[in-house]
């Protein structure tokens, strides 16, 4: 008889352990190893810090002069004035508060033309750095770059073929991307990374592998932007192996994100080079961010994907950042014809094509999305409990270890 009693309680305690695990709230997503430290290999300026003069001064740059060498002569404070013609160099600001601005000629731009020779077109490393009015072609890395200046502005530029990125500020803070235009580069066009406090708005990129990335920041706003014809359209990424470890708090939204169904071209083993065609926006595994008010239409693989690390890089074991998407929210966008016919290399991730794609991981995200398909076929939205939510995420979980 104690033994039938034995027997029959263990299923009992079976089902209650069940429960609890359903119930209980998982644990914080947080790294599960020791960084696996990445070669830096962003060029770097020494910042020459001399105070701000009081009397800034206007200098000019003419056809057949040479622009590092008047940049050189620039006093922080100062604005380097480019006049129309072709410039085959690049350039490099050291100095604190350096505006750098072209003369158009009507609809025509100053143009740095690196020939495919030259690496980078402009590198600037000081504080309050401005450029404006260029159009830079052939390079072969970056069309501009700024590595860890306060206060970055780049403004109505038109990047062409530029190596991987056309406009790359990175380990910057309070930047502001805005009328630029970008095509060829064979990474992102519009490039934020390990930055804080950055505004990208009412830019164009075309013709890129990803129209526009925010990698490792937080406090970004992009809006306004009209990404088409890229391989895919916007990243919201968090990746390992970097300075810095998360990616928070951004907000995408009033954006047009079209047709982006490029040929991915990114070089080989690359992060990028996994991107499949024919996503509109991808969110790998960064928390706090907003999706809203967007249009996203004709893309062929799905119009809005958010995964987990672990999805995107399955033969990884051990990550130094937190790995899953967490408090997410996607509500209001405008999603058309998204998920019509996926490209095979979005298949080898194993989701079918639909409109939102989402492989369960996480906590906390919702989806208000009305009348859109979706992988799995129902999603959170900001009714559920976060009992039900968190019950939910466990079981989709257990589903993707045994299917």
């Amino acid at each position: 008889m104690q033994n039938r009693k034995l027997l029959l309680l263990i299923p009992v305690v079976l089902v209650l352990a069940c429960l609890l695990y359903l119930i209980l709230p998982a644990g914080p997503d947080g790294p599960t190893g020791n960084a696996n430290a990445r070669e830096d290999r962003t060029p770097t300026c020494a910042v020459e810090n001399q105070p701000v003069g009081t009397n800034p001064k206007t200098l000019t740059v003419n056809p057949g002069d040479n622009i590092q060498k008047v940049v050189e002569q620039a006093q922080p404070g100062d604005t380097v004035v480019i006049m129309p013609g072709t410039y085959n160099e690049g350039v490099v600001v050291k100095r604190n508060n350096i505006t750098l601005i072209g003369q158009p000629d009507g609809a025509t731009r100053p143009i740095l033309d690196g020939q495919g020779q030259i690496g980078n077109g402009v590198i600037a490393c000081g504080d309050n750095f401005t450029v404006e009015n260029l159009h830079l072609k052939n390079f072969q890395a970056n069309g501009v770059l700024t590595n860890g200046p306060d206060g970055v502005v780049m403004r109505n530029i038109f990047a062409e073929n530029t190596g991987e990125y056309g406009l790359f500020p990175v380990h910057s803070k309070n930047v502001l991307l805005e009328k630029n235009v970008v095509t060829g580069a064979n990474d992102a066009a519009l490039y934020v990374g390990q930055s804080d406090g950055v505004v990208m708005r009412e830019n164009e990129a075309y013709g890129n592998v990803t129209g526009l990335e925010i990698e490792n920041t937080s406090n970004a706003i992009a809006e306004n932007n009209y990404l088409h014809d890229n391989t895919a359209g916007l990243l919201v990424f968090v990746l390992p192996d970097l300075d810095r470890k998360e990616a928070s708090n951004n907000l995408v939204r009033n954006n047009r994100i079209i047709a982006n169904n490029h040929e991915n071209f990114a070089k080989p083993g690359s992060v990028v080079s996994n991107v499949p065609p024919g996503v509109g926006i991808i969110l790998l595994g960064p928390d706090q961010t907003v999706i809203t008010e967007n249009e996203i239409r004709d893309h062929r693989s799905a119009g809005i994907a958010m995964v987990s690390l672990r999805t995107f890089f399955p033969e990884r074991k051990e990550f130094d950042v937190g790995t899953e998407p967490e408090n997410n929210r996607i509500y209001g966008n405008t999603m058309v014809n998204n998920g019509y016919d996926a490209h095979p290399a979005a298949r080898e991730f194993g989701f079918p094509a639909v409109e939102i794609i989402w492989d369960g991981s996480g906590a906390n995200n919702t989806f208000e999305q009305p009348g859109a398909s979706s992988f799995p076929p129902v999603l959170p939205d900001n009714t559920w409990s976060p009992l039900v939510a968190n019950a939910y995420v466990k079981v989709l979980g257990i589903l993707r270890r045994f299917l």
